[in-house]
């Protein structure tokens, strides 16, 4: 991908980062139980959900240091909006000392790494990172839409808002 800066990089992921803090904080105050109800959607289950979001969120960012994982990271069954919420807390954190530490040549440059069912995968970096965003804004689409079959209240995680909150 041309045209894509580290500075540009930076306000991509802080972007990211607030949209999915506000969702994974609405989420927050769901239980186990809750989150364990049959629901529509791929996942099933909202718990299913979050182990993907989460999950894939830190196989990335793994990925991103060269680490290759051979499974998605597991989380407990006994883990509840809040459990996964401090999940979320520990891989932004990851992330965002990466996206801060990322020099112009790895954004220039490939990344290989090995996927899930052992396949080599080769991308430019760039594209990597943009697809990790929105990848990211597809699932909290779905996050949202399950805060909403919860009766939980669902924040707005629009870009023009971040945008706002940016500039005051």
């Amino acid at each position: 991908m041309s045209g894509i800066d580290r500075d540009h990089v930076q306000r991509l992921y802080a972007f990211h980062h607030w949209a999915t803090d506000r969702v994974l904080d609405a989420l927050s105050d769901a239980s186990a139980a809750q989150l364990d109800r049959r629901w529509g959607g791929s996942f099933g289950t909202g718990r299913a959900l979050l182990r993907h979001v989460v999950g894939v969120e830190r196989l990335w960012c793994d990925r991103w240091g060269g680490h290759s994982a051979k499974a998605p990271p597991d989380y407990p069954v006994t883990h509840a909006g809040r459990e996964f919420r401090a999940e979320w807390e520990r891989v932004k954190k990851d992330q965002q000392r990466f996206i801060q530490a990322l020099t112009p040549k790895q954004l220039a440059g490939d990344l290989t790494y090995v996927n899930i069912k052992g396949e080599t995968w080769t991308y430019p970096f760039a594209d990597i990172l943009v697809h990790c965003a929105n990848h990211g804004t597809y699932h909290r689409g779905q996050l949202t839409h399950l805060l909403r079959d919860l009766e939980l209240s669902a924040p707005s995680t629009d870009f023009l808002i971040f945008a706002d909150e940016q500039r005051r």
